[in-house]
């Protein structure tokens, strides 16, 4: 459990910093975690705008998470215009706390923590650039989003500040190639966002054994992701299967109508969303999980999302969508199959496959000798590697 502590202790080895409040980063905890335990100092920095009552410092896993506070305007403008706006008062203090930490190598987590670190003025210092998403790829053709114009006009800052990078690291392989491309840099290095499997946690929730057959998503419950042709694959499917949605978000309200509008409302668990550690050890109750993202946005369409690793830290085959990197490793693997996810019956007809027993017990033993490979075990070696040849 995290402690807390009474003062910063500088300088430090490594400050990373993220434009979040540091309470579920799984990324940004399992990379200091690691660069913290291969013996350099660590600090963690992020900003909590959202008014959370959370400790402005504390220690964690050998590293010092430090959070930047700003609770201006937090009752009176609430919603996103709020937080963008406390995002953007918080960003002074933000840097000031970066070039407090008098650290050797800074590391920017996407392209609104490289802006902030490139604000901080603080390019003596080597840097990395840790790119998670395609920042300005994350939205489809013709959706109305008041901020995604005036965020193109930065665009081109993210080539110019990539190249300034010492390095530049990311999470899958067309994405390292897009990067490169787009912003006339050496291809990124791959830190795969896998899971932690020496950590085990435990079940938050016990899936009804009632003797029905079980297939989960995990994830927040936000557009992209196919979740009402999810649902939707439920009507077309034996009354004996059911379907799990581990976490939460926006889309709640709209998939509990559509459950009750299908009748079929017995058959969707609704699972609250759970620390990192444990969602492995929840959805392995599961005979099979839902790896379905959208095609239809550019980021989405190369990615390689998490919920693909938690599935492997299950042991669970996979419905997938036909996105380069999931098809490209399922394929390689033999995790499960693949569907059309705008199609409910095609999504139906991928879960009777994998859930057929002889595929279903043939995909596990794949997805347990895949995840050997393709755990955080491995991906911190090309991390701390990176960082060794860096600070010498």
């Amino acid at each position: 459990m995290p402690s807390a502590t009474p003062h910063i202790i500088s300088p430090f080895d490594i400050c990373m910093f993220a434009h979040n409040s540091l309470t579920n980063d799984g990324r940004s905890f399992k990379q200091a975690a690691s660069l913290a335990a291969a013996g350099w100092r660590v600090a963690l920095v992020g900003v909590t705008i959202g008014g959370e009552d959370l400790p402005a410092v504390e220690t964690r896993d050998g590293y010092q998470i430090i959070r930047v506070k700003t609770r201006l305007l937090a009752k009176r403008l609430p919603g996103t215009w709020g937080k963008l706006l406390r995002l953007a008062l918080a960003v002074p203090r933000a840097a000031l706390q970066l070039r407090r930490t008098r650290a050797r190598v800074y590391q920017a987590n996407d392209f609104t923590g490289l802006l902030v670190v490139a604000l901080a003025g603080i390019w003596r210092r080597p840097v990395v650039y840790d790119s998670r998403e395609l920042f300005f790829d994350r939205w489809p053709k013709g959706v109305h989003y008041p901020l995604k114009y005036p965020l193109y006009a930065l665009r081109p800052l993210e080539g110019v500040l990539a190249r300034r990078a010492a390095a530049v690291i990311t999470v899958s392989r067309p994405i390292a190639e897009r990067m490169a491309q787009k912003l006339r840099i050496p291809q990124p290095a791959l830190v795969l966002n896998a899971v932690d499997i020496r950590q085990t946690g435990t079940a938050h929730a016990i899936f009804p054994a009632d003797g029905r057959r079980w297939f989960v998503h995990t994830g927040s419950l936000l557009g992209g992701r196919h979740l009402a042709e999810l649902v939707a694959a439920l009507a077309h499917l034996p009354p004996d299967v059911a379907l799990a949605l581990l976490g939460d978000g926006p889309l709640r309200p709209a998939l509990e109508e559509q459950v009750r509008a299908l009748g079929v409302n017995d058959r969707l668990l609704f699972v609250p969303p759970v620390p990192v550690m444990d969602i492995a050890p929840t959805i392995a109750q599961a005979g099979c999980a839902a790896v379905l993202t959208t095609p239809h946005i550019t980021n989405n369409y190369f990615a390689l999302p998490n919920k693909f690793f938690e599935a492997l830290a299950a042991g669970l085959p996979l419905v997938y969508s036909p996105i380069p990197e999931v098809e490209r490793l399922a394929r390689e693997y033999g995790l499960g199959a693949v569907c059309d996810p705008d199609d409910p019956r095609s999504i139906a007809g991928a879960v009777m496959q994998v859930l057929e027993p002889e595929a279903n017990a043939r995909c596990r033993e794949n997805a347990l000798k895949a995840r050997e490979i393709l755990n955080w075990e491995q991906e911190e070696k090309k991390l701390t590697g990176l960082y060794r040849r860096m600070m010498g």
